[in-house]
């Protein structure tokens, strides 16, 4: 939303009249967003913490629980720049988290993947977000699953391909527009 004030008061393209990178105009938004889910993230944490959750991995269990928790958050805000970027309306910025939304539900969050079945499984086993719950779920429960924590840094990455290559792509068509 911020970014598409900045576009709807003219201060975008106040800042591309100075002779700074035109990426880092995102990418310092990004590392904003950075900090701010992993401000959020501590306060997940350290909540569930205080009513008894023991990470199977210790503290660094914990540290990288917040480091990929985080980077998921950034690579998921990719998709809301592309679309500030693209569009300029901030009503259509947050109208397209609702596209995203359902995704939350069609994953292993509630009930185990051996439990699903048809095409919920189908849809579960195709959703890069019921990776890194698994991901996240062994740091709490199992340990340190190397196979686990590959295939969430692999959808993490994922995530991160599509949602940057459309933001940035969103920035480079706006530049071109100028």
């Amino acid at each position: 939303i911020a970014l598409v004030t900045d576009i709807q008061s003219g201060y975008f393209d106040r800042l591309l009249i100075s002779p700074m990178n035109r990426f880092s105009l995102l990418l310092g938004l990004m590392a904003a967003d950075f900090f701010l889910v992993l401000t959020l993230s501590i306060l997940v944490v350290a909540l569930g913490l205080i009513l008894g959750v023991q990470f199977a991995t210790g503290l660094l269990g914990i540290l990288v629980f917040l480091g990929f928790s985080s980077l998921w958050g950034l690579a998921f805000t990719g998709f809301a720049y592309a679309v500030a970027l693209k569009t300029g309306n901030s009503a259509a910025v947050s109208t397209s988290f609702l596209f995203f939304f359902p995704f939350s539900f069609l994953t292993t969050a509630y009930v185990p993947l051996e439990l699903l079945s048809g095409w919920l499984k189908t849809v579960a086993q195709l959703n890069p977000v019921t990776y890194l719950l698994d991901g996240l779920r062994s740091l709490i429960t199992t340990g340190w699953d190397p196979e686990k924590i590959l295939i969430m840094m692999g959808a993490i990455a994922f995530i991160w391909i599509i949602s940057f290559g459309l933001a940035f792509g969103a920035l480079i068509g706006r530049l071109q527009k100028r």
